[in-house]
């Protein structure tokens, strides 16, 4: 299926197109204030955000509504997030498609992470009934969600595509008309520190949330490098972020010598860690002109004393006589649905953070 795939710029502010007006929106707090651009007969209904209970992950409420019409190609839902950390889009963006039902097309985010973008579908049957895209920015500790959902005009897939444009060009309007009252970009990374890291004569920026602590960072221009990041959550492990850069061994193979690397150091952090079960081992494209290969990984740890000690995502990539290792171990953490995301939300945010710093050292941007 062919669609959109302009990237996911940051929006600045533009003339209202013609048959369109500027219209303010007010979800309760100082950050989620401003104007947003519709077309002139169309109309935002709004309410106040759900501020997050203290010693919870965050609260979320939908805040705001607008109706499909004439002038308006899809209804549209935008939801409010009030998180503990600041959190990347993108996985809030994927989760919130993969709870209502919906297979993602395509996927889009800023150079800075900070806004994404999603392209998604919904099918029964091998008929599609559902266009869908859907544009997340994190605004510090808040995050925006704007749902786009629509009917197809038939159930092929030139109908899907069709809608699929006609929703993103509508989007594309609405939010080059946005801004907000205080200032600040659409979309930042506001209450986040920032990690000199360098590798060689190439350097990076490791964005950090008040969740995480440096307990080792070697990246000062020599190989060997680690970087150790840990969370802590009532007086217990909550999370722990790998950074490593090495010299490859000759004759390096990434099935064989890439899991060996992780086996390695997981059996380095607890003594009540088991054994590690490979769930899946995938092998990633490169970015265009990038060389080596890439493969992202995932364990289970049993616990020596009984249960489970958790998991384990990587990202490990081989390019010429250098190896990068990126690294998430997580607590096991029950339940399931929004719950669960939300308290796995500061270890995802981490981890995708630290592989975008890791693609910069490694020259992939």
């Amino acid at each position: 299926m062919i669609w959109l795939t302009a990237s996911c710029s940051g929006f600045a502010e533009e003339p209202v197109a013609p048959g369109w007006k500027k219209q303010d929106f007010d979800f309760g707090a100082p950050d989620l204030r401003g104007d947003i651009a519709l077309p002139s007969d169309a109309a935002l209904q709004s309410v106040h955000y759900l501020p997050r209970q203290a010693g919870t992950a965050g609260g979320l409420k939908v805040v705001g509504k607008i109706a499909s019409s004439a002038t308006v190609p899809a209804d549209i839902t935008v939801m409010a997030f009030d998180l503990e950390y600041p959190a990347a889009p993108l996985r809030v963006c994927a989760n919130e498609a993969q709870m209502i039902g919906l297979d993602v097309v395509s996927q889009s985010v800023t150079d800075d992470l900070s806004g994404a973008s999603l392209r998604s579908v919904q099918a029964r049957d091998g008929q599609f009934e559902q266009v869908a895209f859907t544009r997340c920015l994190t605004r510090g500790t808040k995050l925006l969600v704007f749902h786009f959902t629509a009917k197809p005009a038939g159930t092929g897939e030139d109908a899907v595509v069709k809608t699929g444009k006609r929703i993103e060009t509508f989007a594309a309007t609405l939010f080059k008309g946005m801004t907000f009252t205080d200032g600040k970009p659409v979309s930042h990374w506001e209450g986040m520190a920032d990690i000199p890291l360098k590798l060689g004569e190439r350097t990076a920026t490791l964005r950090r949330s008040p969740a995480w602590t440096v307990a080792i960072n070697d990246f000062n221009g020599a190989i060997p490098a680690e970087m150790h990041l840990v969370r802590k959550r009532n007086g217990k492990d909550a999370g722990l972020v790998w950074l490593g850069a090495f010299e490859a061994s000759a004759g390096f193979d990434m099935d064989r010598d890439g899991q060996e690397l992780l086996r390695g150091f997981m059996a380095k952090q607890s003594p009540d860690f088991g054994e590690a079960k490979l769930l899946s081992n995938d092998r990633l494209a490169l970015p265009d002109g990038a060389s080596g290969e890439k493969h992202r990984f995932h364990f289970e740890i049993a616990s020596k004393s009984g249960g489970e000690a958790g998991d384990v995502a990587a990202m490990v990539a081989h390019s010429g006589d250098r190896l990068y290792a990126v690294a998430w171990w997580s607590p096991a953490i029950p339940g399931d649905g929004r719950g669960r995301f939300m308290a796995r939300l500061p270890g995802m945010t981490a981890y995708d953070l630290a592989q975008e710093a890791m693609n910069g050292l490694a020259g992939e941007r």
